[in-house]
């Protein structure tokens, strides 16, 4: 059974974001938080399928948001990236919040979740590696 944690973040004082994750061989669960009050917003799972454009693989998603939360889009965000690029079903929690945030502030939030996911996504891959290299 292959199982791995990893945690990350990415950015500086209130708009720093927190990824953990557990990767498994058939699928990667993830909670994203940050601001000033971590919590539970929003979530989205993403389940890769063939037949996309060009045939290429494609991301089924379902979202389910919080009332008054918009959290879910970056659930959403998150879980499409690293299901197009791993092949893996992947299921987001997220919950990031500054109060009075402008829309600069949110944009600062959704770049450093982008950068985060990217981190996390070459440490995935990285990880992949290993066990593939260890089964050989």
């Amino acid at each position: 059974m292959f199982q791995k944690e990893v945690q990350l973040s990415y950015g500086e004082g209130r708009y720093k974001i927190y990824i953990s994750a557990i990767i498994t061989g058939d699928g990667i669960s993830l909670t994203v938080t940050g601001g000033e009050k971590p919590h539970v917003g929003g979530m989205a799972l993403a389940v890769p399928r063939t037949g996309g454009w060009h045939n290429k693989t494609a991301c089924d998603i379902w979202i389910t948001p919080r009332y008054g939360h918009r959290d879910s889009e970056v659930a959403d965000m998150v879980a499409r990236m690293l299901c197009l690029d791993t092949g893996q079903t992947v299921a987001v929690v997220a919950g990031i919040h500054i109060d009075q945030a402008d829309s600069r502030e949110i944009g600062t939030l959704i770049d450093n979740s982008r950068q985060a996911t990217l981190l996390l996504n070459a440490k995935i891959k990285e990880i992949m590696e290993k066990d593939y290299a260890q089964e050989s």
